[in-house]
């Protein structure tokens, strides 16, 4: 079982943040997170313009993250602004590095507003999930199923976090 992320407050906000390592090179995990083809198997169709102040777009169905790319340094940096209706504007920030013959992903989510953290909590750590199992060539599982399997834990997460 893969370890809970975090969550934290940040400002008057909350962050959320997640360590995982996989068995593959840096070079594999940021073409999972940078390619159109790739993120669509593990997050959702995208368009990423793969340099910073390029635009991205990521089409969860029903809703629509937008923003611009802040920081692209491959293979170890992306960052870009989160745009999703109904929020306030964050940030999301992923960091690789080898670890060996594998690489450690830190994902960091910023700024979010406090009644969202929970559920981006649970949904961060399910397609994290489908990452893991995408990048180790098995077949991934439901994310609907992990994300209510995980909310809960998610909820006791955010509240122990509370000041």
């Amino acid at each position: 079982m893969t370890s809970l992320g975090s969550i934290r407050p940040d400002g008057a906000r909350r962050a959320i943040r997640f360590e995982r390592r996989y068995t593959v090179p840096p070079g594999e995990v940021w073409a999972a997170l940078t390619e159109p083809e790739r993120l669509a198997r593990w997050l959702a169709p995208a368009e990423i313009e793969p340099r910073a102040g390029g635009r991205l777009r990521i089409d969860f169905g029903n809703d629509v993250v937008t923003g611009d790319v802040l920081r692209f340094e491959p293979p170890a940096l992306l960052e870009v602004e989160w745009r999703f209706a109904g929020e306030d504007e964050s940030v999301l920030r992923f960091e690789l590095a080898a670890d060996g013959d594998g690489t450690l992903l830190v994902l960091e989510h910023l700024a979010l507003g406090d009644p969202h953290a929970t559920g981006y909590g649970a949904g961060w750590h399910a397609h994290l999930d489908l990452l893991e199992a995408l990048l180790a060539g098995r077949t991934p599982g439901s994310w609907d199923a992990r994300f209510a399997e995980l909310l809960p834990r998610y909820r006791e997460v955010a509240a122990a976090s509370l000041p």
